[in-house]
């Protein structure tokens, strides 16, 4: 399930990135073409600005033999005299064909980057159909040549300009390619990052989704030790039917310890369901927490003693703290019944509450068998016992450690827990006054 998931969330971010770059090269692509098509207008001006020019030199030397170059306008100065051309516009190369009132042609006119084609006569035929057809622009192909032409007035004549695209497709196409290529090398340079961020993403649902069986085993399997108990001691009472119930006497508290056991069980699965869907909700209020830590000390005290413990207390006192009374005596319960349960041989068990800096802090410290850190990080984990077999005589189902780092949670305090070489295993809850 989870390597469907990555690999469907790698999918995911892969197409995403797919559809941004796209969206990269096609806005390039177009912002490029738009800006050919500006270049292409800019080339339609100067090639007017050329031939009106020349219209009016022929204009004022119209009785001065033309020269030779008269089909190059852009040799021409404004006046016939020997002066500089003047400065283009655009490089762009063009061809001007003027048409007669007839709509045939009349004269050819080339920008001076233009070499005179070969194909002059299909030119002109292309302009008489153009200019039949009353078209303003429009794109067109003449001897392997792609042009853009233009129908323009002008002082009252018709012409009819070809824009040379050669130049525009070649780089046209090689924009494309190179953006192609790049966006291809970019999306082979992102899938690597893109699978580790799928691993990054997966990896708190991989972890949820282990503790949700882990859960399930252990759940299940502390729920069918009681029943096994329970179903053992029926087929013993169902076996002897001729006995009083006096005399079964002994099986009924084996199942009644269980079902006990079970009962307990399942208030605390209720209890971290309802956390979980955060329906838990506190009844603060103001309260002597020295108080009720003493309290729950006294309740816990005889259970230390049945265990061979001493109870050590250092309260301070009259510390009084915002919260849920209830929660917080539930929660030094836990803490307590933990530290008595995992005590070894006759050490005591010490419970401390002190106040510093705006804080309340609750220490439980006991000694029993070392923690290493890697055990730690888990003991607030839900079933999760140091004892893997799940066989330890110390009673408890995993549940309590959970319990209390949710009450703590739910208070915006901090538990933890530290361990020493020495054998001193200490809970710490501090929360706010």
């Amino acid at each position: 399930m989870i390597k469907k998931l990555r690999i469907r969330i790698t999918a995911v971010i892969m197409a995403g990135l797919t559809l941004l770059i796209a969206a990269v090269v096609v806005g390039i692509y177009i912002f490029m073409q738009h800006s050919e098509t500006e270049e292409t207008d800019k080339s339609v001006d100067s090639a007017l600005t050329a031939v009106t020019r020349e219209d009016s030199d022929k204009r004022s030397d119209d009785k001065k033999p033309e020269p030779p170059e008269a089909s190059d306008p852009s040799k021409r100065s404004p006046s016939g005299n020997n002066r500089q051309p003047a400065k283009r516009q655009s490089s762009r190369s063009w061809i001007s064909v003027l048409m007669s009132s007839e709509g045939t042609v009349k004269e050819i006119a080339y920008s001076s980057s233009y070499n005179k084609p070969d194909n002059e006569d299909e030119i002109g035929e292309a302009a008489e159909s153009i200019a039949a057809q009353n078209s303003e622009n429009g794109y067109i192909r003449l001897s392997d040549v792609s042009y853009r032409y233009f129908v323009k007035q002008s002082g009252g004549r018709t012409r009819v300009i070809f824009i040379d695209r050669t130049n525009q497709i070649e780089t046209m196409g090689r924009l494309l390619i190179v953006l192609i290529a790049v966006g291809i090398g970019a999306l082979i340079l992102l899938f690597p990052i893109s699978v580790l961020v799928s691993g990054w993403i997966v990896k708190p649902i991989s972890r949820a989704w282990s503790s949700q069986k882990e859960f399930f085993a252990n759940a299940s399997h502390e729920l069918k030790t009681p029943l096994t108990v329970i179903s053992a001691n029926i087929d013993v009472i169902t076996s002897e039917p001729e006995k009083t119930v006096s005399e079964q006497d002994k099986w009924f508290e084996y199942i009644k310890s269980e079902t006990g056991k079970m009962s307990k069980l399942i208030n605390q699965m209720l209890y971290l369901s309802k956390d979980d869907r955060e329906e838990t909700k506190l009844l603060m209020s103001e309260f002597n927490a020295s108080e009720a830590i003493e309290g729950v000390c006294l309740a816990t005290e005889a259970l230390a003693f049945e265990n061979g413990h001493t109870l050590v207390t250092e309260i301070e006192p009259d510390i009084s703290c915002k919260g849920d009374r209830e929660m917080i005596e539930r929660l030094a319960n836990i803490l307590i019944d933990n530290a008595i349960r995992h005590s070894v041989g006759s050490e005591e068990v010490k419970v401390a509450l002190h106040h510093k800096k705006n804080r309340n802090i609750l220490t439980v410290s006991n000694k029993g068998e070392y923690i290493p850190p890697e055990e730690l990080s888990r003991l607030f984990d839900r079933f999760y016992r140091t004892d893997k077999s799940r066989t330890s005589s110390t009673g408890g189902f995993g549940l309590g450690l959970s319990i209390a780092k949710a009450i703590a949670d739910k208070h915006k305090g901090m538990l933890t827990a530290a361990s020493s070489p020495d054998r001193l295993t200490t809970f710490t809850f501090t929360w706010r006054e």
